[in-house]
């Protein structure tokens, strides 16, 4: 059974490797699906400014917009990147991502499941936008219980980066982050 609104926190380790393998997020930073703040608190430091968003008023955040809509961005201002685990129930995924691609001015570091790269065509049609719009980086992580019971989730996630500049020569494209457990 999934947890209401998808709700999923991300643990401090899967955001500390992001930061690990991606130094130079900096700026203002959208987490347009904040939840208990887990993600915002790892990337809290000189440099950044946070701007957070939850639909659910549950959470404490700046607002309580839908971060599939173009108004959270509004309301929020330019932004820099947008970093967050947002709920994986599509189409509302695919909406969520695409409006943090349209709006970031840096880059864009979505935690999603590995299944957000399958090239769908029919009920959510994924591959067209994804042909249009090519991740810059993957950042794949080991499996993780989301749930805390002990046992692993039924998919891989990765942190998937759309970045608007080009990737250096020490900056590889997928990478695996097997040692960047805890």
């Amino acid at each position: 059974m999934r947890r209401a609104h998808d709700f999923y926190e991300t643990p401090a380790w899967q955001t500390r490797a992001l930061l690990r393998h991606q130094p130079d997020i900096s700026g203002v930073v959208l987490d347009p699906c904040v939840g208990a703040g887990s993600i915002a608190s790892v990337l809290r430091r000189p440099g950044v400014t946070i701007r957070t968003n939850d639909w659910d008023r549950v959470h404490t955040a700046d607002h309580h917009l839908d971060a599939s809509s173009a108004d959270l961005y509004t309301a929020v201002g330019a932004v820099d990147w947008v970093i967050t685990n947002p709920p994986y129930t599509m189409p509302l995924c695919l909406e969520m991502v695409a409006r943090a691609v349209e709006h970031a001015r840096v880059g864009v570091a979505l935690l999603l499941r590995i299944s957000f790269r399958e090239p769908t065509r029919h009920r959510h049609p994924r591959g067209p936008w994804l042909a249009a719009h090519p991740i810059s980086r993957v950042l794949t992580l080991p499996r993780y219980s989301y749930t805390q019971d002990g046992r692993t989730d039924a998919v891989t996630t990765e942190w998937c980066l759309w970045l608007r500049r080009p990737l250096t020569a020490s900056e590889p494209a997928i990478l695996s982050l097997c040692d960047d457990l805890k």
